[in-house]
């Protein structure tokens, strides 16, 4: 590691790739970057420039990403290439990697990612057959040798590839989703214009799953939260129009027409989250000026002062309401 840059995005690289893993204690994480540094014989450029070309999925994941934060200018036109990948996670590399430089080859990319993992995890119809076919296996395996670790010398070849194959599918889904904020986040920092129609789309689709799809999206109204008020910051206080869905309550616009003046009016969206909504305690820490909220509510949206101030007022029981 050549200095503490490097450092910081090796980490970072790994962090990326390994995210599901992100809760290991650091010693497990700490080994886990030790044996893949010994296996490529070095984190070097030239290196992972052979992990990518040789290595399973995994190794190829964490190549993308070190070569992409480590030597950007160097091998971006070998990592072109990925932003096609047919692996879904390597896509997502890519995109994240070339969105963080604002590469415009990732722009769309970016947004049709957002749009495409928006979907509750759809597991097999049988998924409840094989975790209970699973279950028995493990139990004997627990009765005749004290430990679930050995259940597949039991299992049939078909029911252990059906499990690893649903495990793997899960484990996928958990990694785009935890990567969905990274998505987010390059879309902020990017602040085009051009993304207002796939941000508007995104919390469309989120509405539509709160209200008619069977099961949800982890964080889903923080998520909600989040694309409003990025859609304030690039100035669209229109994105709200015809959006709102009968079947939720009127708490859902009201919460996020809010957060899309919050967006407009650049206040922090950390520290909303921070307070968890408590817009005194915002008031009071000089963070928001409640005159200038009042003000967008009166002039680009139509309420006159007394609702507009009664929105200041009922914010926090909306956002508990919808934590």
């Amino acid at each position: 590691m050549s200095n503490t840059n490097d450092a910081y995005l090796i980490k970072r690289a790994f962090l990326h790739a390994w995210i599901e893993y992100n809760q290991l204690p650091d010693e497990e994480m700490e080994e886990r970057i030790r044996s893949f540094e010994q296996w490529w014989g070095g984190l070097d450029i030239d290196a992972m420039k052979r992990a990518l070309q040789e290595g399973n999925e995994e190794d190829r994941l964490v190549a993308l990403f070190m070569l992409g934060y480590l030597a950007y200018d160097e091998t971006k036109e070998l990592l072109a290439p990925f932003l096609a990948s047919p692996v879904r996670k390597e896509r997502w590399a890519s995109a994240i990697i070339f969105g963080s430089y604002q590469d415009e080859r990732a722009f769309a990319l970016v947004g049709e990612l957002l749009i495409e993992h928006l979907e509750p995890f759809s597991p097999p119809i049988d998924e409840n057959k094989i975790r209970h076919l699973v279950f028995e296996v493990q139990e004997r395996a627990r009765a005749l040798y004290g430990s679930l670790k050995v259940w597949e010398r039991f299992a049939h070849p078909g029911l252990v590839q059906r499990w690893l194959n649903l495990e793997a599918s899960r484990r996928e889904y958990e990694w785009c989703m935890l990567h969905l904020h990274t998505i987010l986040d390059i879309l902020a920092d990017w602040n085009n214009p051009r993304a207002v129609p796939v941000l508007r789309q995104a919390l469309q689709k989120c509405w539509y799953i709160e209200a008619y799809a069977q099961g949800s999206l982890p964080d889903l109204h923080q998520l909600e939260n989040t694309l409003a008020y990025m859609l304030g910051r690039l100035g669209a206080l229109y994105a709200l129009e015809g959006l709102e869905i009968r079947e939720l309550p009127p708490s859902a616009f009201k919460l996020a027409r809010m957060f899309l003046v919050f967006g407009w009016l650049g206040v922090s969206l950390r520290s909303l989250y921070l307070y968890h909504g408590n817009l005194t305690l915002l008031i009071n820490s000089g963070t928001l000026d409640p005159d200038q909220v009042t003000q967008v509510l009166q002039e680009q949206f139509g309420l006159d002062e007394y609702l507009a101030r009664a929105n200041l007022k009922v914010f926090q029981e909306w956002y508990r309401e919808r934590r």
